[in-house]
């Protein structure tokens, strides 16, 4: 830990402002097929486990920075890039209509932890990748459980 230091990131908080801009939309005016209200486990260990790690990912990537110099590889920024753009698309998706499980578990549940570890990994602060890694499973597992029901 003596490679991190704690303190504000305004770089942090803008990566997850840019994640969090469709919730806000979603939470403001909700599309007319909502079915991600649907979208927790009847295992409420798993929301748990979800929420606590999707709220650690996001307070590491705010407070703690790394001392490393500069960023790491810009392949790891594109990464995210594409990973967030995917995640727009799939929300644009989702309001024009198409609510198939296979959108709201690639698109709308995977993509977020996956842009989170790659900027994770572009800035250097490792710290968060395990707890990112975790909170992605479980979201993915949650959603996967909701709307792949036989």
């Amino acid at each position: 830990m003596s490679n991190y230091s704690l303190k504000f990131s305004l770089l942090g908080l803008l990566v997850y402002a840019l994640q969090l801009l469709p919730n806000i939309i979603w939470k403001l005016a909700p599309p007319a097929n909502n079915v991600l209200t649907k979208n927790s486990s009847p295992y409420n260990i798993l929301n748990i486990i979800e929420g606590l790690f999707g709220m650690i990912t996001v307070i590491l990537m705010i407070v703690l920075i790394s001392k490393g110099e500069g960023k790491s590889s810009s392949l790891y920024i594109w990464l995210a890039i594409i990973f967030l753009a995917a995640y727009y698309i799939s929300w644009i998706f989702y309001y024009s209509g198409v609510v198939s499980p296979w959108l709201l578990i690639l698109g709308i549940a995977a993509m977020p932890p996956l842009y989170f570890f790659f900027a994770g990994l572009w800035m250097r602060n490792y710290v968060l990748l395990v707890p990112c890694a975790i909170f992605g499973v479980v979201h993915i597992l949650i959603t996967c459980s909701t709307y792949l029901k036989a």
